[in-house]
Parts: C-alpha cells; sequence; structure tokens
C-alpha cells in the first residue's frame, strides 16, 4: 500500500502540471498559451490542448450568444414586455459573434494542421458556410432594396400630388376589375357555347366558386408590388433602410453558418483535433545503445 502511494506521489511530483497529470509535453501547458496569437495569427502553430481550448471557447461564445441571449429575450417577451429593440440588437450581435468566430476558427485550424505537419489549406472549409453566408446576405439585401426603391418612388409620386396619385390607383383598380370581368364573360360565352344544356346546369351550379377562386387568384397577381412589400403604404412614411433591408437579412446571413458548421464540428473534433505530429525538432530521437 506504500508503495503504491509513494510511486503515486512520484508520478505527481514528475508530472509537468499535477493539477493536469495527462498533460506530457511542456508545449501543451495552459501557461504556455498565447491566446493572441492563437486567434490572430494564422501563420503559427498550436499543440492539441491548446486548439481545444480554443475551439471550446469559440463554440461557447456562439452557443451563448444565438441560444443564451435568444431564450432570455424570448423568455422576456413571454411576460408581455416590448422586446423588439432587444431582438434588433440580439440580431446583430450574434451574425457579428458568428462572423467573427469563423474567421478566428479558420486560424486555430490553420495553426493547428501547420503544427501537425499538415497543409494548412484544408483549414479554407472553415471559411465555406461564412462566404455561402455572404452571399445569401448581399443576394437578400439587394432584393430588398430593390423593393425599398419602389417604396421610395411611390412616397415621392404620391407627395408631389396626393390626388392624382390615389385617381391613379383607382383608376388602375378600375381596369384590372374591368379586364377580369371580360375574360371571366368570354371564358362563360365559350362554356355555354360549347356545353350541353346538362353541362350548363352543372356549371352553372360550380360557377360561382370558380368565379370568386378566379378573382382572388388574379387579384394576388395584379397587386403583386403590394403584396411583395406588405404592409407599406406610400401614403405612411417609409421606413428606415436598416430595418427595411438590414434586418430582415441578419438570419440570412448567420444561420447556414450555424448549420454547415454542425457537420464541419465532426471534421475538426475527429480528424482536426487528433491528428497524430510528425517527429518534432524538439523531440529527441530514440536511439539504440547497441
Amino acid at each position: 500500500m506504500s508503495d503504491a502511494i509513494s510511486s503515486h506521489s512520484t508520478l505527481e511530483s514528475a508530472a509537468l502540471d499535477p493539477d493536469r497529470p495527462w498533460i506530457e509535453r511542456e508545449e501543451d501547458l495552459p501557461s504556455r498559451m498565447d491566446w493572441f496569437a492563437t486567434f490572430l495569427n494564422p501563420m503559427g502553430e498550436s499543440p492539441k490542448l491548446h486548439f481545444t481550448r480554443a475551439w471550446t471557447f469559440l463554440f461557447f461564445a456562439g452557443v451563448l450568444t444565438w441560444g443564451g441571449l435568444g431564450f432570455i429575450i424570448f423568455t422576456v417577451g413571454i411576460t408581455g414586455s416590448e422586446t423588439s429593440g432587444l431582438s434588433a440588437a440580439h440580431a446583430y450581435l450574434t451574425a457579428f459573434v458568428i462572423g467573427i468566430s469563423a474567421v478566428f476558427s479558420f486560424v486555430i485550424h490553420a495553426r493547428r494542421l501547420n503544427h501537425a505537419k499538415k497543409s494548412s489549406i484544408r483549414a479554407i472549409i472553415i471559411l465555406v458556410p461564412l462566404v455561402l453566408g455572404a452571399v445569401v446576405f448581399m443576394s437578400g439585401v439587394n432584393q430588398k432594396a430593390a423593393q425599398y426603391q419602389e417604396l421610395y418612388d411611390a412616397r415621392t409620386e404620391y407627395l408631389a400630388d396626393p390626388v392624382a396619385w390615389r385617381d391613379a390607383r383607382l383608376q388602375e383598380r378600375r381596369d384590372e376589375q374591368a379586364r377580369v370581368d371580360k375574360e371571366r364573360a368570354a371564358a362563360e360565352q365559350r362554356r355555354s357555347a360549347q356545353g350541353s344544356v346538362r353541362d350548363a346546369t352543372s356549371q352553372s351550379a360550380n360557377r360561382p366558386g370558380q368565379r370568386r377562386r378566379g378573382g382572388r387568384g388574379r387579384g394576388r397577381g395584379g397587386g403583386g408590388q403590394s403584396a411583395e412589400i406588405a404592409g407599406f403604404s406610400p401614403e405612411n412614411p417609409l421606413p428606415s433602410k436598416e430595418s427595411f433591408i438590414l434586418r430582415p437579412n441578419l438570419g440570412s446571413f448567420y444561420m447556414p453558418i450555424i448549420l454547415l458548421n454542425g457537420l464541419i464540428m465532426i471534421w475538426s473534433l475527429l480528424w482536426v483535433a487528433r491528428v497524430p505530429n510528425f517527429k518534432r525538432k524538439d523531440q529527441v530521437a530514440y536511439r539504440d545503445p547497441a
């Protein structure tokens, strides 16, 4: 028993860090980790434990920002409090944290691959979700910017002459209704000319529902622009560009990153973090005494 205790004490005293006996190399010691270089210098090297610590920090930063703060804001909203401002701030903060975490993640992956004597070009995989999210975001921004320009032009026209603007919209609705009625009458004439009395009776029973469905469908088609920019009218002040263009597209930026990072996480933990090192210069090679 005493031999076992003394052997355990000897092992603890021989360990580089008695509190972390699993650390076998001095370069893995937490005290040797430079957090600034780990996140900002992709040309350097990071051993396994330093990479794992940095990866874990970025992971929890993203989870707590997106999920943790999101849950708190949701809980506050359930109580009936106004959370629109908090939701907007949360969306911007989430986009920033996840975006900057993707860049930092690229750096730590490159450093880990450098340390393992592997090609750091593989770390570009980390930037694929970031690029995809940026492309989707810019596409959405361009679309919303075009819609905002339509609203701006309509608002300018309305402010120039409100009465003429209302008369023009009224005339457009009358012209659209006249076109719908004309097409409906032509369709009814064709059905009555081709059908029998029995078919005409059956069609007359179904005609009211068909007319209503057709009228609503064409109404949506004719008012495509107003349906596309629902809730906004040139008679009301324009929303801010930030709330109309940027804010609705923030989710389209960081959601692809979050979803794709779930797959990249497997690659990071099962290969990058565990990839074996080639023989390093600071390791003494074994020589046969003979």
